[in-house]
């Protein structure tokens, strides 16, 4: 009987164990994920800072999304280097607020991105995509992936929409995740 109860013990610390495991993983995968968006942030704010210090005129629309964009990044670094929550509050229910309108916020990110990445742009725009077709690649140009795409729109049909851009891309939809791509463009354009 005493085997048996320490069997079950062994099996239950190994069973805690393996789930201390897990929960380390989703930690470093979650921070792997921060850093990303993080490093992206840092590229978007360097290159919307030298597109403010150029002083073209750019529309006021574009200098708004801008501005956020900086004012959010700041936010953001500042709760990431101090780990203090007295910056992340503010910056959640600014990001909430800025997100519930799913579609000011999509035109406000392909804003920022044409400001920040017009060649990026230019490259959908020269293969026909429409602005929501180019507000679609832009959620995924931040990081989110197309499950987490078809969440934000709320739409199930988002599929749909992929395989769209996929046909004026060019792209099989066995050849690439259309995430990957987006991101790989956005890096090498």
């Amino acid at each position: 009987m005493e085997n048996e109860r320490l069997k079950s013990e062994r099996e239950k610390l190994s069973l805690e164990n393996k789930n201390l495991q897990l929960e380390r993983d989703k930690k470093a995968l979650e921070a792997e994920n921060l850093a990303h968006r993080v490093e992206t942030l840092e590229n978007e704010s360097a290159s919307l800072k030298e597109l403010i210090d150029s002083q073209e005129e750019l529309p006021s629309e574009v200098q708004q999304a801008i501005k956020v964009r900086i004012e959010m990044l700041n936010a953001l670094m500042a709760g990431y280097i101090t780990d203090n929550d007295q910056y992340e509050k503010p910056y959640e229910s600014w990001i909430k607020e800025l997100t519930d309108n799913t579609e000011e916020f999509m035109n406000s990110n392909r804003l920022a991105f044409q400001a920040s990445h017009p060649r990026f742009i230019q490259y959908f725009e020269e293969h026909d995509l429409t602005v929501s077709e180019i507000n679609y690649v832009c959620l995924y140009a931040i990081g989110l992936r197309g499950k987490e795409v078809g969440n934000y729109m709320k739409k199930r049909s988002h599929v749909n929409i992929s395989s769209g851009i996929r046909k004026k891309l060019g792209i099989d939809k066995h050849e690439t995740n259309i995430g990957i791509y987006v991101r790989k463009l956005l890096k090498n354009l």
